[in-house]
């Protein structure tokens, strides 16, 4: 059996359809458990009427904490071995879960296995991010962080199945960031485990859902950047082309903010510390180690 773990905060129009992507699945083995982070409009009645046609669904109500917040309880609650993460405004093919099965018994070495992910708005595909990978690749994922045409993640918080004890060696949900958290989840198992991927169009993000993280203020403090210490963790510094890649990805971000945002300067002075700069290139260090005023000239020049 797989759980589908959703969590809801404020989605009323959307979290309809989403349920009902899954109810349409071709593959039945699975529960839905449904989170609901404490939603202050008619979100948890929209659940509660599909719940009357599906015994399949569950209700867990919570106080406001965040999606990872809501994502980690649900994992706890549910009963399955495979976890498979959903957003209230995503949406799946029927197919979906039926691939994520074949993928699992094709490789098992895998610890998490993802579908490809096309956006969406006012119902019509407008994006398709670039993979890195040969088109319809299927299969293990290999040296992820050296790949250089890859923009995408690969994986997205709609189209994953994750192996449930691989929560309880790389970590749940991170519940103090707002942004980029699923990157998070990715970088640790992907740094610690095999992964798989099929490049198949099954699962669409919907950008103009009600309520989308993406379209609200990002702060710092809030941003998987600001946290880059936990990857000094022996558990994933031992891979160190991973360790090295973090770096230098949470750096690009943290440097942004320290000489482009004056009203975040603070909290990137702080993240700044944060950084292993033996891992950067020379250029972060005249940047970041230098007199603000100083840093941000090279960092002009150089930009």
């Amino acid at each position: 059996m797989i759980s589908v773990v959703i969590p809801l905060y404020n989605k009323e129009k959307s979290i309809r359809a989403t349920i009902e992507s899954v109810l349409a699945q071709t593959y039945t083995d699975y529960e839905v458990v449904v989170v609901d982070d404490g939603s202050t409009d008619a979100s948890s009645k929209v659940v509660q009427s599909l719940i009357a046609k599906s015994n399949k669904i569950r209700l867990i109500q919570k106080s406001n904490g965040g999606v990872c917040s809501a994502r980690n309880r649900g994992i706890i609650e549910s009963k399955s071995y495979y976890i498979a993460l959903l957003d209230a405004d995503d949406l799946w093919k029927p197919t979906f879960l039926e691939e994520q099965v074949i993928l699992i018994h094709d490789f098992p070495k895998a610890a998490m296995w993802g579908i490809n992910f096309a956006e969406m708005r006012e119902g019509k595909i407008v994006r398709r991010v670039p993979t890195g990978l040969p088109d319809g690749y299927r299969g293990y994922v290999e040296h992820y962080f050296e790949m250089p045409k890859r923009v995408s993640d690969l994986f997205c918080s709609s189209s994953v199945v994750i192996r449930k004890d691989v929560f309880d060696k790389v970590g749940m949900f991170d519940e103090r960031i707002k942004y980029a958290e699923d990157s998070d989840m990715w970088f640790r198992i992907i740094a610690t485990q095999r992964v798989a991927f099929h490049d198949r169009y099954m699962v669409f993000y919907q950008w103009d859902a009600e309520n989308r993280a993406m379209t609200k203020h990002r702060d710092l403090r809030s941003f998987l950047p600001y946290y880059v210490d936990k990857y000094k963790d022996p558990l994933f510094k031992q891979n160190q082309i991973f360790y090295r890649w973090v770096m230098r990805w949470a750096g690009v971000r943290i440097k942004y903010f320290y000489f482009n945002v004056p009203e975040q300067h603070e909290d990137a002075k702080v993240a700044t510390r944060k950084l292993d700069y033996s891992q950067l290139p020379l250029k972060y260090r005249f940047e970041l180690l230098t007199p603000m005023r100083l840093g941000k000239l090279i960092y002009k020049i150089l930009k």
